[in-house]
């Protein structure tokens, strides 16, 4: 048994934990736990003492399965309402005959330094491209004879108060994070293949504590955004508009609720599901509405996507593509492929940000030391990323 990895999902009402391995070559899960979060709401702290609790209860269940085997890497996939995603663009002069490593040293030093915002912690950065004499998009520079090299990165940062809060609950559970994967990067590297993101696509992840969306312009990221509207506003308003208990409106969502009511269904409800729908509807065209205002000021609204992919973890309204084709006027998805032949996980959609994560430690494994704890020897780390992305 080699390379033992555990991954940690956490931010939604439930954290959920694996350990995966790879056995002749084959990925194999060797435990798995889910714990109801205690000690947090909506990636607020309110008890740090009862939400390392529920990690350490996490913990000895995969002491207990895994026996003498150790694990190598812990991982942490996370989704936060209050993350913060910049767009950096630095350049450089180049002064030699072609561009060399300490060019892209130098521009790969830049952005992390230029990244910082107070209280804030940078958790990811994730390069988009170099571009070459303000012209060329290109994934490896070195060797090129041009005069400017410009970098351009997506940085991703969590409250400062947060950071440190994950760092030293893991750490009381004599746990160290290797990385702390944000879902939609993992989801977007894992959902959307080659065409995807060769032919323009939207990928929405509509969570339980934020959304979440990326966009692909003939295979490059336009732009990572967060909005925090999600899953749980939805049933508030129900709530309120229907004046029944949260509790009561958790379940009509779930039993009754469609974003488009179809003209094929049973009036016998008592429930009234046209009125159900209207209150569905609002929260939901609140979310895409944001989401197309963004496109219009990339300019690129109406036009930009062959197709909006859902990822339907949080997302599965019934009809809900439907709305978001009304809205977006483009061909509507719920991605649904399975990314591992992992039995029961790779079918179960609430599986799928352990998936992801464990995918993207797997494929940059090497990158990640830069991206996650300041690493000047960046050089084959970024360039070897770059290759991985492409």
């Amino acid at each position: 048994m080699k390379d033992i990895r555990a991954i940690f999902d956490i931010w939604n009402d439930v954290i959920k934990g694996f350990v995966f391995a790879n056995d002749s070559e084959k990925d194999i899960v060797l435990a798995k736990q889910t714990e109801i979060t205690q000690g947090m709401r909506k990636g607020k702290i309110l008890d740090s003492e009862n939400f390392a609790t529920t990690i350490n209860k996490i913990t000895e269940t995969f002491i207990k399965k895994l026996w003498w085997d150790f694990i190598d890497e812990v991982f942490v996939s996370i989704s936060h309402p209050e993350m913060i995603i910049n767009r950096i663009i630095e350049q450089k002069r180049i002064m030699k005959d072609e561009i060399e490593a300490d060019d892209v040293e130098h521009l790969s030093k830049i952005i992390w330094e230029i990244s910082d915002k107070n209280n804030y912690e940078i958790i990811k950065i994730v390069p988009v491209c170099w571009i070459i004499d303000e012209q060329r998009k290109e994934k490896d520079p070195i060797g090129l004879k041009w005069k400017k090299l410009e970098l351009v990165a997506d940085v991703f940062m969590i409250p400062k108060s947060i950071y440190n809060w994950i760092i030293e609950t893991f750490e009381k559970v004599w746990l160290n994070i290797a990385d702390i994967i944000p879902n939609i990067i993992a989801a977007s590297e894992i959902t959307l293949d080659y065409d995807n993101k060769d032919l323009w696509t939207v990928l929405i992840d509509i969570g339980k504590n934020q959304t979440s969306y990326v966009i692909y312009e003939d295979w490059y990221t336009l732009w990572y955004w967060t909005i925090p509207i999600w899953w749980e506003d939805v049933t508030k308003d129900i709530s309120i508009g229907m004046q029944v208990d949260i509790k009561e409106a958790e379940n009509i969502k779930k039993t009754h609720g469609t974003a488009i009511v179809d003209v094929n269904l049973s009036e016998d409800s008592a429930l009234d599901v046209h009125f159900l729908s209207d209150i569905i509807n609002a929260r939901y065209e609140e979310i895409f509405l944001k989401i197309n205002e963004h496109l219009k000021k990339l300019d690129r609204d109406w036009r930009l996507a062959w197709w909006i992919k859902m990822i339907w973890w949080w997302a599965k309204m019934p009809n809900l593509d439907l709305l978001a084709k009304d809205i977006f006027k483009l061909a509507t998805f719920y991605w649904k492929d399975h990314i591992l032949n992992l039995w029961d996980l790779s079918t179960n959609i609430q599986f799928m940000n352990v998936l992801w994560a464990y995918v993207w430690s797997k494929k940059y494994t090497e990158w990640r030391k830069w991206s996650f704890k300041l690493n000047f020897d960046v050089v084959w780390s970024v360039s070897k990323f770059f290759k991985d992305l492409f």
